[in-house]
């Protein structure tokens, strides 16, 4: 009796090895501690290696299937920006301190550093030249080369700039400013193409459907749909809250995005008509992100993390944190979701989707390295033309 009872806890570690204990959806894989909160994004390098920022001032590289930290840079301040990973795994990232910063993403060795004029919150867009692309709170949106960190231009709006830009096909730059407008520039020259004006300050960051529509939230409590090119609106979805959250694209074209008054929208891209909503139990500031299978996940203040069935806004499952989850889930292509809360960790969760959704915008970023520049040639076409 006292050998069997003694092989018990040996056969377990024995079946747990050997895949017995499977893990379900929403299961716990991992939780790394850091020392405050984390409401920036994680991102995924090519590795698999999970980056992400905290307000201990810290960028943090993860082991994605342990956690285990792989290295830490320390900035000046809180890092609310999500980091984004360049073609040679640069790692880009803003920080309360002023300055945007390019790390390598294997050593976490500085490559260099640039400095604004104010708060950095907005995440780095990346385009296919590695120009880096960036709002401040002092006002100015800027163009800075990826390799050296020279400035190559930049652009004054009316207010601070929270949002992170979008890049469109064309070469455009799309970014929303607490002056109430969504700005589109060249590329190239930052020359200001238009500029639309909504009810309040624009702190959502855009997205971008394929037939170039952008979609955008405002504290107007309004999602809008603007047309790529000229700025028109197209239509506006009124919520009864707020609108930080970023809107996540599905594979058919539905816009989904979170509202401070509580609740997960499913929006029909081309016509703006609801098509469900799903209440939570507090502010959703949290972008959601597309599955490949069609699962929506998003977090809110509530303190959980939420699966969703992306055509029925059904709750799948929830995971619970103990602090709020400001934070925008990503998912690998292993079926890991990685997001972050303001109890200080950082969780890896299981989820049953492969990836994200083959969408034009799937998730806040655009995809898992949080990049930012469109990839047509993974995205289905069901139904939106190019032409628009």
């Amino acid at each position: 009796m006292t050998i069997a009872r003694n092989l018990v806890p040996f056969l377990m570690v024995l079946l747990s090895a050997s895949g017995g204990e499977k893990q379900k959806a929403g299961d716990l894989l991992w939780s790394f501690e850091t020392g405050g909160m984390v409401r920036s994004s994680p991102a995924i390098g090519s590795d698999g290696t999970v980056y992400v920022g905290s307000t201990d001032h810290k960028v943090y590289a993860l082991d994605g299937k342990t956690g285990k930290k792989k290295w830490e840079f320390a900035t000046g301040g809180d890092v609310l920006s999500s980091p984004a990973v360049g073609v040679d795994d640069t790692i880009y990232v803003g920080s309360e301190d002023k300055k945007v910063y390019a790390l390598n993403g294997k050593t976490g060795k500085m490559k260099w550093a640039f400095q604004a004029g104010d708060r950095i919150f907005s995440s780095p867009a990346i385009d296919g030249n590695e120009t880096i692309y960036f709002g401040s709170m002092d006002d100015k949106v800027y163009a800075v080369d990826g390799l050296t960190g020279i400035k190559k231009w930049e652009f004054k709006v009316g207010d601070g700039i929270g949002s992170s830009p979008a890049l469109g096909r064309d070469g455009s730059v799309f970014v929303g400013s607490l002056d109430k407008k969504l700005y589109a520039l060249k590329g190239r020259t930052g020359e200001k193409k238009w500029e639309f004006a909504a009810g309040a300050r624009i702190g959502s960051s855009p997205a971008i459907g394929v037939g170039g529509t952008v979609f955008v939230g405002s504290d107007d409590d309004k999602l809008y749909a603007l047309d790529g090119k000229t700025g028109k609106k197209k239509w506006a979805f009124a919520t009864k809250g707020d609108i930080e959250s970023s809107p996540g694209v599905g594979s058919g074209g539905t816009v989904f995005i979170g509202s401070e008054d509580m609740s997960v929208y499913a929006v029909d891209g081309q016509t703006g008509l609801k098509q469900w909503s799903f209440k939570t139990g507090m502010a959703v500031r949290s972008s959601p992100a597309v599955g490949a299978d069609g699962v929506i996940y998003v977090g809110s203040e509530d303190k959980k993390l939420y699966a969703l069935d992306g055509k029925t806004g059904h709750r799948k499952w929830a995971f619970a944190t103990k602090g709020l989850v400001d934070s925008s889930p990503v998912i690998g292509a292993s079926g890991i979701l990685y997001v972050g809360s303001s109890d200080k960790k950082v969780y890896a969760i299981a989820c049953d989707s492969s990836g994200l959704a083959p969408s034009a915008w799937p998730s806040f970023g655009q995809n898992s390295t949080r990049a930012r520049h469109l990839d047509f040639s993974r995205i289905k076409f069901p139904y939106l033309h190019l032409g628009d």
